[in-house]
């Protein structure tokens, strides 16, 4: 048990009223205020681990084999890839009225909403294992996709609403850590589990044994958060979180205006383009992988799983350890700047090993790109937190993937034919190239922290 009280005279507290430039602060109220970080928050962030895992795994799992896709089914490379492009639509056209759905149902109801719609798409793809079911595959997928707009934006809220203060950063990393775990998993498993057979139907027999581990998992995860998750703490975990609640209690300024306080904060709108030019790379890794490395090495399915794995495994490492760094020296901007160049060096040396058709640095590479590229995913939720604070981390965190949702449906769909018709040489120039601006934006944004400052404002306006 963590306890904490708020200092202040003659019994005045304070909350804090939103606005793109500044946080006022105001008295009146209670100065004492009791924080508590209960056990209970390990058990909510587990479950949402593997909901989220389940989630975003299925997002390149059909791409990572997307040559035994390619034959099972009859289609071409641009229908396999629309496999995971159909997440990045998705997301970017409900997230917003998801937001608003799921801003009303709190934490429980839209992991419920969230799983159901997961368990939902992969139950859909039982039934799609017959070459001539590619379109029930799509609908699957859709469910799949559509369940992303609940989770992707939840890392932020699962520990602003469980976590203490010196644990924001750190609970955020390993709620992201779900996801990339997730897309980690199912880089791995596809090629091992199924092979490129020259009888189709033992390829139809593989995808089904897939499909029925998916589905399985999803619905024993979808029961335990029925069961077992709570929607919030009795007592808020820290000062902040408790000045933020004041705040939604005393403003009833909707949806919108928030949402036009987050479209004019220029901090938050450079980190969202900084941030979607590298996860957007992530994505036209994580969809092009296959065809990359086969182009360079023959029969190189499992390779292809595995260097994806890697990549991702390291990603998680990186992610914990940014985590860990903010909680420790609350520098974001300086972070976020290094983080973003090692990305860019560790670009040009995995297109570098791939030219050069060296299989061990080729691995090397991967894990040296991914532990920068895939770990900058917790550590751009922080950042958009601190340029936002205190409004909602749901609807800054959805404003945030939008974009590389978005610049991932334009890479891949340039970059495919690109190497459809030049090979994958200018695929990398232009990688690197989207990096590089990614890299200026960031180190032009501004050094904000409003969420780390808060209390100390609130100490000010009370002394």
């Amino acid at each position: 048990m963590i306890e904490e009280s708020k200092d202040g005279r003659n019994g005045n507290n304070l909350s804090i009223t939103a606005s793109s430039q500044s946080i006022e602060p105001h008295q009146n109220q209670e100065s004492d205020v009791i924080t508590k970080v209960y056990k209970r928050r390990w058990l909510v962030l587990t479950l949402f681990i593997a909901y989220s895992s389940l989630v975003s795994g299925q997002c390149f799992h059909y791409a990572i084999i997307s040559n035994i896709i390619r034959r099972y089914y009859n289609v071409s490379a641009f229908a396999v890839d629309s496999t995971s492009m159909m997440f990045f639509l998705i997301f970017s056209i409900f997230v917003f009225p998801m937001i608003y759905v799921t801003e009303r149902l709190g934490l429980r109801k839209s992991m419920i909403l969230g799983c159901g719609l997961s368990t939902l798409g992969c139950w859909i793809k039982i039934f799609s294992v017959s070459p001539d079911r590619f379109l029930i595959t799509l609908l699957g997928q859709a469910f799949v996709a559509l369940s992303t707009t609940v989770m992707l934006p939840m890392p932020g809220q699962v520990s602003a609403d469980w976590f203490g203060a010196d644990e924001l950063s750190t609970a955020t990393s390993l709620g992201v850590f779900g996801n990339i775990l997730g897309v980690a998993i199912w880089f791995l498993l596809p090629p091992v589990i199924v092979k490129n057979h020259d009888n189709i139907m033992d390829i139809g027999q593989e995808l089904s044994v897939m499909f029925w581990i998916l589905t399985i998992s999803s619905s024993i995860t979808f029961i335990l958060i029925i069961v077992f998750l709570q929607n919030e703490p009795k007592l808020p975990p820290s000062k902040t979180r408790a000045l933020q609640t004041n705040i939604k209690q005393e403003e009833t300024q909707g949806f919108f205006k928030p949402m036009r306080r987050l479209l004019t904060n220029k901090s938050f709108l450079i980190l969202c383009n900084s941030y979607g030019l590298s996860i957007g790379n992530f994505n036209v890794i994580g969809t092009l992988l296959n065809q990359l490395f086969l182009m360079h090495f023959q029969n190189g399915e499992e390779d292809a799983g595995r260097i994806g794995f890697l990549f991702i495994v390291t990603g998680i490492f990186g992610s914990i350890t940014f985590g860990i760094i903010l909680d420790k020296t609350h520098k974001f901007k300086l972070t976020a700047v290094i983080v973003y160049f090692l990305t860019l060096c560790g670009q040009i040396f995995f297109a570098v090993s791939l030219f050069f058709e060296i299989k061990w640095m080729v691995y090397a590479s991967s894990i040296f790109l991914g532990f920068f590229m895939t770990g900058y995913l917790a550590l751009g939720y922080e950042m958009a937190t601190e340029y936002t604070y205190p409004d909602s981390e749901t609807l800054s965190a959805g404003i945030l993937n939008i974009t590389p949702n978005i610049y991932g449906i334009v890479l891949v769909l340039i970059l495919e034919r690109l190497l459809e018709n030049f090979g994958d040489e200018v695929v990398h120039v232009v990688l690197c190239a989207v990096l590089f601006m990614g890299l200026i934006l960031t180190i032009i944004t501004k050094d904000e922290h409003r969420r780390q400052d808060a209390p100390n404002i609130a100490k000010i306006a009370v002394s």
